[in-house]
């Protein structure tokens, strides 16, 4: 019986846990971590509950051992028509046998396979009713609570508690688990007990053996860092994420504001093999009207045009522009992207002026959008693409291009970084850069990924315009580069 064996240690447990301080306030509900009348009758549910689990395992295994002693037979008389097919199959009966076989036999066998025992159900109820007699999540947090005031007033340690060492009362066979030690971490994390939080992490790290229980160590341990700005260390915890497993979305956050912080300290040189022109080939006006034009990339194709947006133009756009705030999301400060922006009303002139830069369509393509970065604002790595479903792509289309203005200079800070291709953009006024985030096969490009580092000091004034891909049939034919992408296909 488990009662016996360990009721010394409740016994101890129990009287520790009544007389902590402001641990057990009057409450007329039954409190398991509080009396030890209580947990022994929780030792009896789980008496009862490992009975029931044995019962359903050896139902299981009467299962499983008919229908591995079928399969032994079944298995023999396969290898023996794979050995000698043509004689095996020259025989009629045995033809017919292995039609009807596979016809009906097998079929059986998936239903039998599916089927639950009626001796299976009776465990399956008697375990859903004995829910009602478990700990509840307000158990859990007592008896976390508990623990930790344990902790403070007798000086202990995680590292001691872990390995069954209570007040000089040593018992290893009552150690913690990897489970629980996680557990008391996030019962850390949730009453603002940082540091402790951290030491049950690290045990629990240490008692984990399969790489997916720790990855759950290492998630919850990178966001606590991320969430006190210790975004470095944080980063290390993410990278142990096996491959396996398909980042949430608030790890995807994280990263991208990991990798945005990281990229924006970053020194990075432009590249050397790449030249500045005038380009007079996209449209009949940019003949007599060159355009200044400094690039950047190849792939994805990405320029730099200088002196395409003029000041009078400028001033008229931030005189009579409503700028609303987009630092926030149902009312909480957003960590992607803190900024004020405003849509505009297409200027005919400055559309004209696109497609001369890029020789593409405006058609069908977003309205201008002038956003303001103040004092640290930024927008975390990110991509302009939409990556919709073949249905609704065939429809709306996607963001082919992107066309950036930077409509005045920021004295420090506020550049836009494309870390997958070690470029950063700085702010000057007049200037706009403009980057395919497209393949010509219509794949995505992962290589556009880029944020805009927060502004350290001045202010960020950008136009964006995204240039949509479906009027761009004729301008720019789709080509079968399928092999040179196959990542961005799959």
């Amino acid at each position: 019986m488990y009662i016996l064996k360990n009721l010394p240690f409740i016994g101890f447990l129990s009287a520790c846990f009544t007389s902590c301080q402001g641990f057990v306030k009057s409450n007329p509900e039954k409190s398991y971590a509080a009396s030890t009348m209580e947990l022994m009758k929780l030792l009896e549910v789980e008496d009862e509950l490992v009975d029931n689990l044995n019962g359903y395992v050896k139902t299981l295994k009467m299962k499983f051992n008919l229908m591995e002693r079928s399969l032994i037979d079944m298995s023999i008389e396969h290898r023996e028509m794979k050995s000698e097919y043509e004689s095996y199959l020259g025989n009629p009966l045995n033809s017919f046998r292995l039609i009807h076989r596979l016809h009906t036999s097998w079929r059986k066998w998936y239903q039998y396979a599916i089927r639950i025992e009626n001796n299976a159900l009776v465990h399956i109820e008697n375990a859903r009713l004995m829910r009602k007699m478990l700990p509840t999540s307000s158990d859990l947090q007592q008896a976390c609570r508990g623990i930790h005031d344990l902790m403070s007033f007798y000086d202990l340690k995680p590292e001691e508690l872990a390995a069954g060492n209570l007040a000089g009362h040593s018992q290893p066979e009552t150690g913690l688990t990897a489970y629980d030690c996680l557990a008391l971490g996030e019962f850390g994390v949730q009453n603002r007990k940082d540091d402790l939080a951290e030491a049950w992490y690290n045990l629990s790290l240490t008692r984990f053996e399969d790489i997916f229980d720790k990855y759950q160590v290492h998630k919850a341990w990178a966001l606590l860092l991320a969430k006190n700005k210790q975004l470095t260390e944080a980063f290390h915890h993410f990278e142990n994420k096996p491959e396996e497993i398909v980042a949430s979305n608030e790890v995807i956050h994280f990263e991208g504001v990991l990798a945005t912080k990281q990229n924006c300290t970053a020194v990075i040189q432009k590249p050397s093999r790449l030249h500045c022109r005038y380009n007079t080939s996209t449209t009949p006006f940019t003949r007599i009207a060159p355009l200044k034009m400094e690039e950047l990339s190849l792939d994805p194709y990405m320029v730099v045009f200088h002196d395409v947006v003029y000041d009078t133009e400028i001033d008229g756009m931030l005189n009579s522009s409503n700028f609303g705030i987009s630092e926030s999301v149902s009312g909480l400060k957003s960590e992607v992207r803190t900024s004020k922006d405003s849509h505009i009303v297409d200027s005919k002139t400055l559309n004209e002026r696109v497609t001369d830069m890029t020789g593409l369509s405006m058609e069908m393509s977003d309205p201008f959008s002038l956003i303001n970065y103040g004092l640290g604002g930024h927008f975390i790595l990110h991509h302009d693409f939409h990556e919709y479903t073949n249905t609704t792509r065939l429809k709306r289309g996607d963001r082919i291009a992107t066309v950036l203005f930077y409509l005045g200079e920021v004295d420090s800070g506020g550049a836009t970084i494309f870390p997958m291709l070690n470029i950063t953009v700085t702010p000057k006024k007049g200037s706009a850069v403009f980057w395919y985030n497209l393949h010509n096969s219509g794949a995505v490009n992962s290589k556009t990924l880029h944020s805009a580092c927060p502004v350290i000091s001045g202010s960020k004034y950008v136009l964006t315009k995204w240039i949509n891909e479906l009027p761009q049939m004729f301008v720019t034919p789709c080509m079968k580069d399928s092999n040179l992408h196959l990542s961005q296909i799959e």
